[in-house]
């Protein structure tokens, strides 16, 4: 038994160590375009007011408690990029680290929990080294998994409304776990309540209610222009409605994860109840189904994978205690089911151990190479793609070598109401202008975000249409992940 139980603690060392170079490998990765355009709203905020207002530029929307977040940070390290990350990291690891202890009974337990986040590291590690709000909405889901602990072990409902408050002021997508941890407040005073200070419990209920409803309002005005200005948000029919939140949810899981909590809640819904955590799968299961209505709805804009990374943390912790449970359970048909979970979140954790030997540290943009490269060259006239102007942005405050070059932008950054059916029409414009003024017939061209490729659609076909209206031919001065440094040579009117 005393070698099984060294061997369970080796192994969970193991893990530690091996997510803590994964979150080392992440923290390196470059900023990338959304990243930046939040951080240079950071940077302008100048007075308390500017918090709880739209941010000023790029219509990009924060919740009030991460900018404040983000200002802190900044004037601690200004533009260091991996302090910034690591930062973010610590604060993730607050709530983390708790409910990982939640495993502590379990021999085995905290190990297949960290077997699962390295599993999914490329999304949620990935997250939690992120320059935006969203580990704070994981922090969120950590934070709920928490408070129903403690309302179904100790029978006390009032951190549970607690935490339905505070959570509510995280992130935008935490006002829906509010709102589940509400639901299940109803449910508690209904099935479990004894009378007993039934006023303070009420009270504490419309209290937390009300928190929930202001946050609610607030978030909708701080996301004025962000959601009204782009076409992605807008609503859909329902079946594309719903094909692009399930698009976001395989994002955020990966389809071993995503096939392994499907599984787990699904099982455990019929599983004979022992833990608080089958408590916590109905709660999540709650929030799938208003995940999928709102987005059917059109009520909730949930389009890219970060959007519902929030979802993930819940799921992990599910995932390991349902494992947990049918790898010692009495039934031969659970066992062999809980073995074969394991199975796989093993062997996905194995492909993300092998990814950070590789180095691969999952980065949308790879701008470090991509600006050390044009910081090193000889002075020269540079054209700027809309989709790279905010990163470029960034990096010039990273690097005085920048300053040497003369770059040519044209995107208004500026925040303000505007047709997101014109969103293409305007960068059109915008590439088209810089073309057209280019100050000679040799330059460079710095593009983000697109692809030249024949057969592309969207922003690569209005960049193929430019040059060839210009007519301009061009070569790659360098190519990095997502993006490249072309030199033209034009041949059309100036």
């Amino acid at each position: 038994m005393m070698k099984h139980f060294e061997l369970s603690k080796l192994c969970t060392l193991v893990a530690l160590l091996v997510l803590a170079s994964i979150f080392v490998t992440l923290s390196a990765r470059s900023v990338w375009m959304d990243e930046a355009m939040l951080l240079k709203n950071i940077i302008a905020i100048s007075n308390p007011a500017d918090f709880a207002a739209p941010l000023p530029f790029y219509d990009q929307a924060e919740p009030v408690l991460a900018s404040v977040f983000f200002k802190l940070v900044m004037t601690v390290f200004h533009y260091d990029i991996r302090p910034l990350r690591l930062s973010v990291l610590a604060v993730s690891l607050l709530l983390a680290i708790p409910v990982a202890l939640l495993f502590r009974p379990y021999r085995w337990g905290v190990f297949v929990f960290l077997l699962a986040v390295i599993g999914n590291s490329f999304s949620t590690a990935f997250h939690f080294t992120e320059l935006k709000f969203y580990f704070l909405e994981m922090s969120g889901s950590f934070m709920a998994i928490l408070a129903i602990r403690e309302a179904e072990d100790r029978d006390d409902i009032y951190w549970t409304l607690l935490v339905a408050a505070l959570i509510s002021l995280l992130g935008f997508s935490t006002l829906i776990i509010a709102g589940g941890l509400l639901a299940y407040a109803c449910w508690w005073f209904v099935s479990r309540d004894d009378g007993s200070q039934r006023l303070y419990k009420v009270g504490g209920f419309v209290v937390a209610a009300a928190c929930v409803a202001l946050s609610y309002v607030c978030m909708k005005y701080l996301t004025t222009y962000q959601i009204s200005n782009y076409s992605t948000y807008a609503s859909s029919g329902p079946a594309q409605a719903l094909e692009s939140v399930l698009h976001a949810l395989l994002g955020a899981y990966g389809k071993v994860l995503m096939a392994v909590s499907v599984v787990s809640s699904l099982m455990l819904l019929v599983y004979p109840p022992r833990t608080f955590i089958h408590r916590v799968n109905q709660f999540f299961c709650v929030l799938v189904v208003l995940v999928l209505v709102g987005k059917v709805a059109g009520v909730y804009p949930a389009t890219y994978p970060r959007h519902v990374i929030w979802m993930v943390p819940l799921s992990l912790v599910i995932d390991t205690f349902a494992i947990l449970t049918f790898t010692q359970g009495m039934s031969k048909s659970l066992k062999v089911l809980g073995w074969a979970l394991l199975a796989l979140l093993a062997l996905q954790a194995a492909k993300a151990v092998h990814n950070n030997l590789d180095g691969d540290n999952f980065q949308y943009t790879d701008n470090n190479a991509l600006y050390q490269y044009i910081s090193a060259m000889p002075p020269s006239e540079i054209l700027v793609h809309p989709n790279a102007q905010p990163s470029l942005e960034y990096y010039q405050l990273l690097d005085p070598g920048l300053a040497r070059q003369h770059f040519f932008t044209r995107l208004d950054d500026t925040t303000r109401r505007r047709d997101p059916s014109q969103e293409m029409a305007t960068m059109a414009n915008d590439i088209d202008q810089l073309l057209a003024q280019r100050p000679s017939d040799s330059v460079y061209f710095l593009t983000s975000h697109l692809d030249l490729q024949p057969g592309e659609t969207g922003v690569g076909n209005l960049m193929q249409a430019a040059l060839d209206k210009y007519r301009c031919a061009y070569t790659s001065e360098l190519s990095v992940t997502d993006a490249e440094l072309l030199h033209l040579n034009c041949r059309g009117p100036l």
